[in-house]
């Protein structure tokens, strides 16, 4: 395979995945426009909507880790495609029978179960097709879905809901295009060989938190995910309460970030394949700290969507694909069976930022009255990854 492209037997795949991923993206999406009309059907504080989110991140989270091993038993593949098949009984769940907080915790925290596993299966297989000279492409391939799914969640949900005047409708739609999605990535994604024992896991998991180039770009995930989840679950909420747009436009203002995010989040992979990760992640860094806290110091609709669109392009988005193959290429260094739970603790890691940002972000709001306050704490702690970041090596260190 050529160094400089991916072969078009691997980019369907690759784009399959991507698919996958828009639809899993779009299905939790499609909530935060909705937070303030589920708190205001179920009389809920600003903290328990913010659980609503949490509760979905903390099972999400829990599943990283357990899913290597699940896939070492049955299959990569196989346990892509449960996910989708959980993930659409879940939503239909949502739509047609959460009836009071608690089940609707339920069938939310049933949705995470399922999208959990797909993570670690969906960029294990990526690292093992695609030639690791190209893994920042192929993960910004795979990425893409998550921008396509913040647009589509965001920008369709609000007007859905005032068109059909319930959220019911709207989440047994996504339920339907997720169960069919199974059948396409049936079809699309190869075989991959199940990895040797799974009696070496608890070895693995444990040299993987040992690293300390993987454990750097582990916080540093943290750090970059708090700040997107704090927009992105909160945004909505934000514009249409504090800034004066209206419910139809408050979910597509915060879909401008997954609409700029499509080109930047491609090329930028690229880029690091060629001149390095690290000179990528300290330039995004500051830059993306500084966009979140004009997301909030912003009055004018003109400000904000200048705003929004900055961070679209150097972001959460832009970072994902690098830090997916700077932890790809440290883990293959140590292990290349390592890959999976490499892969695994790395969304653990990000992933925890979503379980904590809704609520720490709920609560501010709660005691100061506004979101304002909570933005400019997300920036600081994009702030504090990029310092994280200066502690990692460019390349792995030789055996």
């Amino acid at each position: 395979m050529s160094k400089s492209k991916i072969d078009s037997k691997i980019l369907w795949p690759l784009i399959a995945l991507c698919l996958g991923w828009t639809l899993i993206y779009a299905d939790r999406t499609a909530m935060y426009p909705l937070l303030s009309v589920i708190g205001d059907n179920f009389h809920l504080t600003n903290t328990q909507i913010g659980t609503i989110t949490g509760s979905y991140f903390l099972i999400y989270v829990a599943m990283q880790i357990p899913s290597g091993i699940f896939a070492d038993k049955i299959g990569q593949k196989r346990l892509l495609i449960s996910t989708f098949i959980i993930v659409g009984f879940a939503l239909i769940g949502f739509a047609l029978f959460a009836k009071s907080y608690l089940s609707l915790l339920l069938f939310t925290v049933f949705h995470g179960f399922g999208a959990g596993f797909f993570y670690p299966c969906a960029y294990g297989i990526m690292l093992k097709i695609v030639d690791s000279d190209s893994w920042g492409r192929g993960a910004a391939i795979v990425n893409l879905g998550m921008s396509l799914g913040l647009i589509i969640g965001l920008a369709a949900s609000g007007p859905l809901y005032i068109h059909f005047g319930n959220y019911s409708a709207i989440f047994l739609l996504l339920a339907i295009l997720t169960l069919l999605s199974a059948f396409i990535l049936n079809k699309a994604i190869p075989n991959i060989e199940k990895s040797i024992a799974g009696q070496q896991e608890n070895f693995k998991v444990l040299e993987v938190l040992k690293n300390k180039n993987l454990l750097f770009i582990n916080l540093s995930q943290f750090c970059a995910l708090y700040g997107y989840w704090t927009a992105v679950t909160w945004g909505a909420t934000f514009f249409y309460e504090e800034r004066g747009i209206s419910m139809e436009f408050a979910g597509l203002f915060v879909a401008i970030v997954g609409i700029s995010a499509i080109i930047p989040s491609l090329v930028m992979g690229s880029i690091s394949d060629k001149i390095g990760r690290k000179k990528m992640a300290l330039v995004l860094f500051p830059l993306g700290s500084l966009t979140i806290f004009l997301m909030a110091y912003a009055r004018s609709k003109a400000a904000i969507i200048l705003s929004l669109i900055a961070y679209g392009v150097v972001g959460k988005s832009s970072w994902d694909p690098i830090a997916v193959a700077w932890t790809g290429s440290h883990a293959f260094a140590m292990d290349k069976k390592a890959l999976g739970t490499a892969m695994g603790i790395f969304n653990f890691s990000g992933m925890m930022s979503a379980v904590v940002a809704p609520i720490i972000t709920g609560f501010i709001k709660d005691v100061t009255g506004s979101l304002v306050a909570a933005y400019y704490v997300a920036a600081a702690i994009s702030v504090l990854g990029g310092f994280l970041v200066m502690f990692v090596s460019e390349e792995p260190e030789s055996k």
